[in-house]
């Protein structure tokens, strides 16, 4: 009797992990805008924003063209501005990146970081590995 008891508990664990639904952790969005006051009024500008849980905290990413992003001829932005806040502590970094002018994709080089709004189950930012 013992014996089915171990049993129908080790069934219910095992169906009880079976059944919950993985928890996202990181997001991603695009969209094009026309400033209506500012330095670049009447410019439209290219927007990337993200989200990232990073240690139980959620870090908020905004990447923006600026004055300085030039559009090169394979279809990136360079010099885009990418500001990541710590919603918990208020706590503020600043990069530089490049951003994809179609997809919305950004690029962190110095952080071997990337915000992709492409990538199934709405967006990714994170790490990557560059592979040669």
């Amino acid at each position: 009797m013992a014996q089915n008891r171990k049993n129908s508990n080790n069934q219910n664990y095992n169906n009880n992990n079976n059944n919950q639904q993985k928890v996202k952790h990181s997001g991603a969005k695009a969209t094009t805008y026309t400033p209506n006051s500012g330095p670049n009024k009447g410019v439209e500008q290219h927007l990337t924003t993200g989200w990232r849980l990073s240690k139980g905290e959620l870090i908020a990413i905004k990447c923006v063209t600026t004055t300085k992003s030039n559009l090169s001829d394979k279809g990136w932005f360079g010099s885009v501005a990418c500001t990541f806040t710590n919603t918990k502590t208020g706590v503020q970094s600043f990069h530089w990146g490049t951003m994809q002018k179609n997809g919305g994709k950004v690029v962190i080089d110095s952080m071997a970081f990337v915000i992709n709004p492409r990538a199934k189950n709405g967006g990714y930012a994170g790490t990557f590995i560059r592979s040669n």
